[in-house]
Formats: structure tokens, C-alpha cells, sequence
């Protein structure tokens, strides 16, 4: 493995596009230039793993434009090897999975706004092809069990992709969106880590989201939260009675339903962008329900898209030119949800926080919703229209980093102690602002499956199992909301034990999302064991990551390997519509107990038997 190319690409100040690369870059300092400019860089070697570090100065006497910088690795596979490479998705929602290197095109079938939503950009240049394409890190596995894994140490600055060009190279890009550099001025490159290994996936991952954590020093030592939200059950239907009559129920029985958080989440706001005025089922407003909910011992929570806005907010009306503009001159489309406007434009907005007026509004928005209303627990949704490619007030900033600008307004006004859940949001620029990010799709009251899009519980579950090796490096995983409920659901008693367990088995966030009134001693025993095992194996996360038993596995028995109490824990999933088995001996010499979550355990060797859709938890004991 090694670095075999550094290479710039920007615009002159009449708009020439050039090109400037150093070829097979020497193993230490590097200082190159051409007419325009400086490549100043360092190549830093440790045992099988190297970080390139590059940043650029213009020493031209006019300003130019910088459209991306790209680090080209060999990966030293040969090119006609087999291998497969791990696609990490652009954002919370987007998938994460293994994928067989070949020749790729485009994406079909997505929309303009779903590509928004999915992709760094609606369109990939030609040299890097969606399907071809991991957002942020990738790792790379040839047969054989060789791994490289590529992934960035800074994603404040810049949107990243990682493209693979066949089995031997992966050209790693840094994208800067055609910011401006003045004569004289200088750029940081965001630093590639790569590494050699022939370490399993899951830890290869772990390792690298360590680094960049501590790098960004990512906000990963929150306490568990463990909650309730209106969401699952009401959906936009939510009322102020009914989350009052849940906070009751909630009260009345905490011994069962030990919980932390009330969290109000979508249907209750005037206008989508107006987020401080309630609509008519709130009649008592927010303040009055924050105070209603801190009163019967919970912190209370609320759901916020601080980065969208409908035509019929005060926001949009008062203030235009707070948008992201399309070419066109139009404000930019970056949602479409008819439950989220009265207008007959269905359609979300875009804001753009490069602009300082907007940030300015955000905190003085979320001081109030914190310090004035009483809400320490803020979900912020759809952050990725912050990041969305158009016309910004300020041209100079990467997409990136307006978002992360409109994140740290956020974080200013709501104060340090606020627990901030990042959700539908680019990972890299939040790290070391939010507490909390979904990893994944949206839950369901089903369980859907191949070809059923998102949301599904199954794409939930598959997202929680990829991406668990976050959670304690990079933030507090947040896997959604555990459906508990027997009746107003699809989901079978294996299916809610299967979510249950592998939601507890990575350690990560466990919010409740059900009329309470629907449930009952059955659904308070699966919470408490679910409680429990996250919790214990949270106390363990921030030592022994949590990881995929094969993060480069597609099949349909997968799972997660955690620390628990001295020993080890694997959480074994059955995602398909055929009963399955596993072979215990993958996971080592044993002894193993094994249970169904609120089950009894129980010794077992040998293969295990696996219905369709469900869990099981095996405690690798100590000899």
C-alpha cells in the first residue's frame, strides 16, 4: 500500500481549468508548484499505515478557485483480484454495505431530491461514479482476507468521497465546491488515513472512527439516554392530550418503563421553519408542555428540521433571503412532504447557513427553545439541506462547512449541557457538535425487505449492525425508536424481539415510540432486558467498540460482537424470510450461553437454529 498521486484541480481567474498532481509523492515532506500554485505536503508513516497531509497557498497575484483535491492510493491488490469494497453512505438515512468492485455507472431511477438527500452531489464527475463511490471512508477486501481501509481525519472543512478505480486503487477526493483563494492565502487539505491489515472489517472501521474522533474531538461521553418519543405511534397526528396522556402513563409506570426522556417530535409546529409556534392541536404552546413534562421527573425533548422551511412559514415570508437558491434564481427544493405545509406547494425549502443572519436567528431560536422553554433534549432533523449544492450568501465556504457553521449557531444558543441528536445528517462535519446521530433509516411497524424501501425495520437493523463501531468514538448511536406495541403493528412478537435485541446489542440509544396506553407486562420485561443489556454493554463501548461480526457480510445472518461484563457478547441475526443456523464456532472456542432476549439462557455448542426475522444473544463465557 502507498500513495501514488496527489493532485489538485481549480480555476484560474478567467475561469481556465487546470490540473496539478505529483506523481508517486516521496515518503516525507513534499513542496511542489506550478504557475499558480503550492502543493506543500507530508507523507507520515506508522508500521502498515500511512496520513497524507496536503495544503495548498496561492502564489499567483490573482485569486483562484478550487474545485477539489484528490489522494490516489494503491492499495497494492493486484488488479484482476476479487474484491469487494464497503460503500458508506453520504448520510444518517443513507445504506452502508459491502459491495463487489466492477464496472459501474450512474445511479438510475433517484430523483433530483433524493440524490440531494443520498449524494454529496446530484452528479458524480466522470472519474468517480456513484456506484463506485463511499462517502467518507471505505474498505477495500480482496479474497483472501487482506483488507485496506481509506478514510478521512477531518470532515469540518469539506464534503469527502472515496471512488474505487478496480481492486488496485482508490482515489481518494476531497471536494471544495469552487471556493475562493486569495493571492497568498493557504489551505488544509483534510488528512487520508490508510492502513494495511488483515484485522476483521468491523475493527479496521473502529480504529479509524477512534482517530478521527479524537481529531475532531467528537462530544462521545453523553450518558445512556433512554426515552420516549411521540413519533412511531402518531406520526404527524400528534396531539398536546395525547402527550399528556402518555406523560401520565409514563409517570405512573416508571418501574416499568424506566425512562429519561419525553421527546415531542414532528406535527405540533405552526409552518415548517416556524419552530417556536405551535399549530392548533398545541393549544397551551411549548413552554407550558416543557414545564408539564420536567414537572412528572423527565427531561423533556423536541424535534426540530432547523434547515428546511415551507411557503407558508412566517420564516420564508419574512426573510427570502435566507435560502439556498437554485440557478434559476428559485429557492431550492430539498424536500417534499405534503403533512408538512397548507400550501400548494408541497415542497420543503432549503436555508443556507453561510448566511450570518440566518445563524444569528438559529441561536437566539434554540437559546429560547433551551433556556427559555425548558428543552435540554433537542432531535435535529434533515440536516443534510444545509449541505445541498447551490447559490449560497457566502461562495467561500464549503457546503461542509455552512453546515457545520449552522450546527455550531445551534450549539451556541442551545448551550453545552443540551443533549443535540444529529438526524438525516453528512456525518463528518457534525463530529464534535452533536451528542447523539441516527445511523440509519427510519423504523417501521413492519418489517419490509428486499426491493421495500426505506422506512423498514430490516434496512434499520441492517444499518444498525454496519454502522455500530461509531458509537463512543464518534457520538452516542442513536439506532431509532424500539417498537414495542402488540396491537397497530405488523411487527410479529419474533420481529420486536429481534428489533429489541439488536438495538440493546449495540449499545446505542433505546427510545420507545408507542401509545402507552397499548402496552402492558409482556412489552415492560422485553424493555427492561433491552435496558439492561444496553446498558451494560454501553459501559463497555468506549473500550471494546461494538462491531459488525463481518461489516463486508450481505447475507442474511449477520450480527455484532460486544465487551460485556469481562467477557463478550454477539447479538446473531436471521433478516430473512427462511429459518437459518449458526455455527457458534465463528465466534471462537466457547462456552456459550445462548437466549432469545426475554428468554431464558441457556449452554449450546455447535449451530444454533434461526426463524425467520429473529435475534438471538450469545455469551461467550469465560473458561
Amino acid at each position: 500500500m502507498k500513495l501514488a498521486q496527489i493532485e489538485i484541480r481549480y480555476r484560474d481567474a478567467s475561469g481556465g481549468a487546470h490540473a496539478f498532481a505529483i506523481d508517486h509523492p516521496p515518503a516525507a515532506e513534499i513542496s511542489r508548484r506550478d504557475m499558480n500554485l503550492e502543493l506543500a505536503g507530508r507523507i507520515e508513516h506508522s508500521g502498515d499505515a500511512i496520513v497524507a497531509r496536503a495544503r495548498i497557498i496561492n502564489r499567483g497575484s490573482l485569486p483562484i478557485r478550487l474545485d477539489a483535491a484528490w489522494f490516489r492510493v494503491s492499495t497494492g491488490f493486484d488488479a484482476t483480484s476479487r474484491a469487494r469494497f464497503f460503500k458508506h453512505g453520504y448520510q444518517s438515512w443513507s445504506a452502508s454495505r459491502p459491495v463487489t468492485i466492477g464496472p459501474v455507472g450512474e445511479s438510475a431511477g433517484r430523483s433530483r431530491i433524493a440524490r440531494i438527500n443520498h449524494q454529496s452531489e446530484v452528479s458524480r464527475p466522470p472519474d468517480a461514479p456513484e456506484g463506485a463511490t463511499s462517502e467518507l471512508f471505505t474498505i477495500v477486501e480482496r479474497s483472501g482476507g487482506d483488507r485496506v481501509l481509506a478514510g478521512f481525519l477531518d470532515g469540518a472543512s469539506s464534503l469527502l468521497t472515496l471512488t474505487m478505480l478496480g481492486p488496485g486503487m482508490i482515489s481518494a477526493r476531497v471536494i471544495l465546491d469552487g471556493i475562493e483563494l486569495a493571492p497568498g492565502a493557504d489551505r488544509e487539505i483534510a488528512p487520508l488515513y490508510c492502513e494495511r491489515s488483515r484485522d476483521s472489517a468491523g475493527r479496521l472501521a473502529a480504529r479509524w472512527a477512534s482517530k478521527i474522533g479524537a481529531a475532531m474531538q467528537a462530544r462521545a461521553g453523553a450518558p445512556f439516554q433512554r426515552g420516549w418519543c411521540s413519533w412511531y405511534h402518531y406520526f404527524h397526528a400528534i396531539t398536546e392530550d395525547a402527550v399528556r396522556a402518555n406523560l401520565r402513563a409514563l409517570a405512573q409506570m416508571r418501574s416499568d418503563f424506566p425512562i429519561d426522556v419525553v421527546q415531542l417530535d414532528d406535527g405540533f409546529q405552526a409552518a415548517l421553519g416556524d419552530w417556536d409556534i405551535t399549530n392548533e392541536k398545541f393549544p397551551g404552546g411549548l413552554e407550558k408542555l416543557a414545564g408539564e413534562i420536567r414537572a412528572a421527573g423527565f427531561a423533556a425533548g423536541i424535534w426540530t428540521a432547523p434547515f428546511l422551511a415551507a411557503r407558508d412559514s412566517r420564516l420564508m415570508s419574512a426573510h427570502p433571503e435566507w435560502f439556498i437558491r437554485h440557478n434559476s434564481g428559485q429557492p431550492l427544493r430539498a424536500g417534499y412532504n405534503p403533512n408538512w405545509t397548507r400550501d400548494e406547494d408541497k415542497f420543503a425549502y432549503a436555508l443556507d447557513p453561510s448566511h450570518p443572519d440566518f445563524c444569528a436567528h438559529l441561536e437566539a431560536l434554540f437559546r429560547k427553545l433551551v433556556h427559555q422553554f425548558g428543552y435540554s433534549y433537542l432531535k435535529l432533523d434533515f440536516l443534510y439541506a444545509a449541505a445541498a449544492e447551490g447559490l449560497r450568501h457566502n461562495a467561500n465556504l464549503t457546503r461542509a462547512e455552512a453546515l457545520r457553521r449552522g450546527l455550531e449557531a445551534i450549539r451556541a444558543g442551545a448551550g453545552d449541557d443540551a443533549f443535540i441528536l444529529g438526524c438525516g445528517c453528512p456525518l463528518g462535519p457534525a463530529i464534535g457538535i452533536v451528542d447523539g446521530m441516527r445511523i440509519g433509516p427510519d423504523v417501521s411497524p413492519y418489517w419490509g425487505g428486499e426491493g421495500s424501501g426505506d422506512p423498514s425495520t430490516v434496512h434499520a437493523l441492517d444499518a444498525i449492525i454496519a454502522r455500530s463501531f461509531m458509537h463512543r468514538r464518534l457520538w452516542l448511536n442513536d439506532p431509532d425508536c424500539l417498537m414495542l406495541r402488540s396491537k397497530e403493528t405488523q411487527l410479529t412478537g419474533s420481529e420486536r424481539s429481534a428489533l429489541a435485541s439488536v438495538i440493546a446489542g449495540s449499545g446505542g440509544m433505546l427510545l420507545i415510540s408507542d401509545d402507552m396506553a397499548l402496552l402492558g407486562t409482556e412489552e415492560s420485561r422485553l424493555f427492561r432486558e433491552a435496558s439492561a443489556l444496553g446498558m451494560e454493554i454501553d459501559s463497555s463501548a468506549a473500550q471494546t467498540a461494538v462491531v459488525a461480526m463481518d461489516l463486508m457480510d450481505d447475507s442474511n445472518v449477520r450480527g455484532m460482537i460486544a465487551g460485556i461484563g469481562g467477557g463478550m457478547c454477539a447479538i446473531i441475526l436471521n433478516r430473512g424470510d427462511s429459518p437459518a443456523n449458526f455455527d457458534l464456532s465463528l465466534l471462537g472456542d466457547g462456552p456459550f450461553l445462548v437466549r432469545e432476549l426475554g428468554g431464558k439462557e441457556e449452554p449450546a455448542t455447535g449451530t444454533i437454529d434461526l426463524p425467520a426475522h429473529s435475534a438471538r444473544i450469545a455469551r461467550i463465557t469465560a473458561k
